[in-house]
């Protein structure tokens, strides 16, 4: 009975065992977080730097006024600087005003090419309206050279822009303190030049040999486009004759102002013409403008005429050809052959991109195989003769570039080289006198023009 007493005695023992360490263990943990509230309170309540109330006093320090803040040693006006302090109380050096040149790009409008050279819309508008009576707006071209300049405040001291060789617009700050629009044109001088020659390979040579400029080709032909194919009727030994106004500035050739009179003699016959009242007349007043012109382009040749049984190029069939074809390089200007309203100006098919013209007197004439149209026309739109409507290209059936030229009188074509073109309307009785007086002045001149006769 002893054994078992004492080993249940030993049995119940173990028990108290387990006891002591569960109550060591939570000892530690409260000593534990006793001790973590006692950083705490240090940290947040009682230290001088990390405390609650020393960061509140730290902030509202820092957001103080200037005048609350302490008062700092003032250094005595000439007292030397310490060294490494001259570059900190320095001012900033201002450098140059900023300068920008340039050129007009292709498709820039006055405010593209200023917002493009970095004005500011406000800037781009004060420019616009200082120059707005003082520049044409459409003169702006490709090419013209424009300066900007802005003064020491940054604000823009001087716009300016060479529109020509004779004229320069400027929009400078005035000291009122706003941009003011200004125009310079140079002087020039208007000489009458009375020259002539004997063709012996084409126009362009005997005026180059006469030492002019291509420029007056170009006059001389447009005087003559109602009479007068310069690329089939010119001939070697034709003559030519012309009184013409040449403008200089200083001693410097700048471009050539007006035909006066001119007269080409040759094979296809003698033509004369004369400037009056903004237009040209024959010597009996009868106007030099026609109702069509001889060619609507410069053209290299006729690559093939009015057929109404030709064999279609591309087609391989039997098929009319309602007009005519005038080769020549793609890109090549193309005018309207008269006054009148563009009714068609698109794409149409085997005519490739087409413009039509009608003009008065039952007359329509179309255009074909355009490369493409000229800029900033449409249908409806009145258009003078010679005025370029496209350029010469090989769209639609085409084998290749040439514009193909018809001409439709009321309804139907017709072959444009059989058409009797109608003069336009001559001088009129009240001015037939001065007319004849004026044009008497300009025989003279012609007749006073000496050819070199051949050997």
């Amino acid at each position: 009975m002893r054994r078992k007493t004492a080993r249940k005695k030993r049995t119940t023992a173990y028990p108290s065992l387990g006891a002591a360490p569960a109550r060591r263990g939570g000892a530690w943990v409260v000593l534990v977080l006793g001790a973590l509230v006692l950083v705490n309170l240090y940290v947040f309540v009682w230290d001088t730097k990390t405390s609650v109330g020393a960061l509140k006093r730290e902030a509202e320090a820092k957001s103080a006024p200037a005048a609350a803040l302490p008062s700092q040693p003032l250094i005595a006006p000439d007292a030397p600087p310490a060294a490494g302090s001259a570059a900190l109380a320095a001012p900033a050096p201002v450098g140059p005003p900023a300068t920008i040149d340039g050129k007009v790009g292709k498709s820039d409008t006055l405010g593209r090419l200023l917002k493009k050279s970095g004005l500011s819309a406000g800037e781009t508008d004060e420019v616009i309206r200082s120059l707005s009576g003082v520049l044409d707006f459409k003169t702006i071209r490709a090419g013209q050279t424009y300066r900007i300049e802005r003064g020491a405040d940054g604000r823009v001291k001087l716009f300016e822009l060479v529109v020509s060789k004779v004229q320069t617009v400027r929009a400078e700050r005035a000291a009122t303190g706003e941009l003011v629009g200004k125009a310079d044109t140079s002087q020039t001088r208007i000489e009458l030049k009375a020259l002539g020659g004997r063709i012996d390979s084409s126009l362009y040579a005997a005026l180059k040999g006469a030492g002019e400029t291509a420029a007056l080709v170009d006059f001389f032909v447009d005087v003559f486009a109602y009479d007068l194919d310069f690329y089939n009727d010119t001939h070697e030994g034709d003559t030519f004759r012309v009184v013409v106004e040449k403008e200089f500035k200083d001693q410097e050739f700048l471009r050539y102002r007006k035909i006066l009179a001119a007269e080409y003699h040759g094979k296809a016959g003698t033509f004369r013409t004369f400037w009056w009242n903004n237009a040209y007349y024959d010597a009996k007043g009868g106007s030099s403008e026609k109702s069509l012109l001889k060619t609507p382009l410069k053209f290299s040749r006729v690559s093939s005429g009015f057929d109404r049984r030709r064999m279609h190029p591309v087609l391989h069939t039997a098929r009319a050809h309602l007009g005519i074809d005038y080769a020549a390089p793609t890109g090549t200007p193309v005018w309207a052959a008269a006054h009148g309203t563009i009714t068609h100006r698109a794409p149409a098919g085997g005519a490739g991109n087409l413009v039509m013209i009608r003009h008065d007197g039952g007359i329509e004439t179309a255009y074909m195989h355009l490369s493409k149209f000229a800029g900033d026309q449409k249908v409806g739109q009145r258009v003078a003769a010679k005025t370029v409507i496209g350029y010469v290209g090989t769209t639609g059936l085409s084998t290749g570039p040439h514009l193909h030229f018809g001409v439709k009188q009321n309804g139907v074509y017709i072959d444009p080289a059989k058409l009797t073109p109608m003069r336009g309307k001559g001088v009129t009785g009240a001015e037939i006198e001065a007319f004849k007086s004026e044009v008497g002045k300009l025989e003279s001149l012609l007749g006073a023009i000496m050819i070199t006769p051949v050997i």
